[in-house]
């Protein structure tokens, strides 16, 4: 095919990796053009914020990818340097920045302090690029609403209009699902039984609110109530000691614990589970509760975040009061099981979304 779109991804994993390769592998009939993947591998991603941009321009001087159409790159990159650091020509193409998160909203850990610096990388990026797509309203609204009081920490000689042109230049274009593999998971799995199953499958880390998880489930075994925990997900170096904590306290309720190394392991766990349950401190999107709901699980997330645009309101919990949600779904564990929420699942699919990407990047 003529030219290319180069994508360029700083932080190849999970998500990010999820939607590299959808792309690279459903979007070229729909563009007349190839989708090439430039990745980094899914690691320090302050280096990758800081580095990434001077590694892809080096890249593109010593590959000189004749008759690129465009480039498409992740809010992990800094696009401003990266335009400024290209080849003359190169400057001159397309540019579509795609925000998987954002930095003015992204919570830090409790021990550290916010660095603004990437905060403000992500400003100047939506400003270098000519499109930029976000994956939720929720991931565009709260970047935009809090850019005001960020430019006021400025000194002086505080840029205006800043929210305006970003907002002018933005869409929003959710990750896509691969909806065909979950349904046949799902239709091939045996019914329900036994104790209610509650999932919890997110990454083990302090973003995903697993304190929150944790307390309510022990308060629940607690009380008694016949059920079982499913505790999966990605689990980095070191992991918050709550999970240790948790496993001990638990003991025989944990009916399955960490990451599955095979994707058809994974997915026959989700479907196993009657409850997927969320304690995410933020969310842009919520591909994990998404995936379970199209398993069959019951989604139970914060009414708050991304989740509204997702779910309805008797699957979302008013923050701060998930264990009344949780003993309430237990307990009426039988009206629960199997109420199905997959339908809700196929506007995320590859199959709605991929002419959306094709218009968007055919657009510039």
């Amino acid at each position: 095919m003529p030219g290319a779109w180069i994508f360029m991804e700083p932080y190849y994993g999970g998500s990010h990796r999820h939607l590299a390769d959808g792309l690279a592998a459903r979007l070229p009939p729909l563009l007349s053009a190839d989708v090439r993947l430039w990745t980094l591998p899914a690691r320090k991603w302050k280096w990758r914020m800081r580095g990434a941009a001077l590694h892809f321009a080096e890249r593109w001087r010593r590959e000189d990818p004749a008759g690129a159409r465009g480039i498409l790159a992740t809010s992990l990159l800094d696009a401003a340097a990266l335009r400024g650091l290209l080849p003359p020509a190169a400057r001159r193409l397309p540019l579509v920045l795609y925000c998987h998160e954002n930095q003015l909203r992204y919570p830090v850990r409790v021990d550290d302090r916010r660095d603004y610096h990437y905060a403000w990388t992500n400003i100047q990026s939506c400003l270098a690029a000519d499109r930029v797509l976000w994956n939720s309203r929720w991931n565009r609204d709260s970047f935009l609403a809090a850019l005001p009081e960020f430019l006021r920490r400025l000194p002086d000689q505080r840029p205006v209009g800043v929210a305006a042109a970003i907002a002018e230049r933005s869409r929003i274009l959710p990750v896509p699902l691969d909806l065909a593999p979950l349904a046949a998971a799902a239709a091939a799995a045996p019914p329900r039984r036994g104790p209610f199953r509650i999932l919890w499958n997110h990454r083990w880390e302090h973003d995903k609110g697993p304190e929150e998880f944790f307390t309510a489930a022990c308060a629940l075994a607690g009380e008694g109530l016949d059920f079982e925990l499913a505790v999966l997900g990605e689990r980095f170096a070191v992991a918050p000691p709550v999970f240790a904590e948790a496993r001990a306290r638990l003991g025989d309720r944990v009916a399955a614990w960490g990451y599955r190394e095979e994707r058809e392991d994974y997915l026959a766990e989700l479907c196993r589970a009657d409850l997927v349950v969320s304690t995410a401190r933020h969310e842009f999107q919520g591909l994990a509760v998404l995936e379970a709901a199209a398993c069959g699980a019951v989604p139970l997330v914060p009414d708050a975040l991304a989740y509204p645009e997702l779910w309805p309101p008797e699957c979302r919990y008013p923050p701060g009061e998930l264990l009344p949600a949780l003993r309430e779904r237990v307990r009426g564990a039988a009206a629960w099981r199997g109420r199905g929420y997959a339908a809700l699942c196929e506007p995320y699919g590859w199959d709605a979304l991929l002419p959306r990407w094709a218009a968007a990047l055919g657009e510039v």
